[in-house]
């Protein structure tokens, strides 16, 4: 006994494996730049200007400090599978710690290894403000506003 599908369903079937194969299938997100160890050794404490950093670097994503003298770099790599959480695969940041004469002091460097968790507190802070009641809210204003302040110029 024969058992006969016909080319449609064999098509279907072939489509929804495809689908749920390529639907799972993992995919890899890059964010960010990372100079790399080649141009970093190019940058020398103490002689390297801030515009010749920035030259190389370009622009810093992130400027810290009242001065601009810390310059944030920063990369990370992000894998994705389905519905799953995302999960952090590698990150990396370089800090560029210019000194008041805009010459390259330090630079440090920190991995996904140097990474520590950071308890956020969710507690609110809820102002005094006043409290109005609906009533207050709606008759409130009357009286407030005249016919000179609905006409605009």
């Amino acid at each position: 006994m024969y058992c006969v599908i016909s080319r449609r369903a064999i098509k279907a079937i072939l489509l929804v494996s495809a689908l749920h194969l390529f639907g799972c299938s993992k995919t890899t997100e890059f964010n960010g730049f990372n100079p790399g160890l080649d141009i970093l050794a190019k940058l020398e404490k103490g002689i390297t200007q801030k515009s010749t950093v920035k030259a190389l670097l370009g622009d810093p994503p992130v400027v810290q400090g009242g001065s601009g003298n810390t310059w944030i770099y920063f990369s990370q790599e992000i894998e994705k599978l389905a519905f799953l959480e995302p999960k952090v695969v590698s990150r990396s940041v370089t800090l560029l710690i210019f000194s008041n004469n805009k010459k390259l002091e330090t630079i440090e460097s920190y991995t996904i290894k140097d990474s520590r968790i950071i308890d956020i507190n969710t507690n609110k802070v809820i102002s005094g403000g006043r409290k109005l009641t609906t009533l207050q809210q709606i008759f409130g204003n009357i009286g407030n506003f005249s016919a000179q302040n609905m006409v605009s110029n």
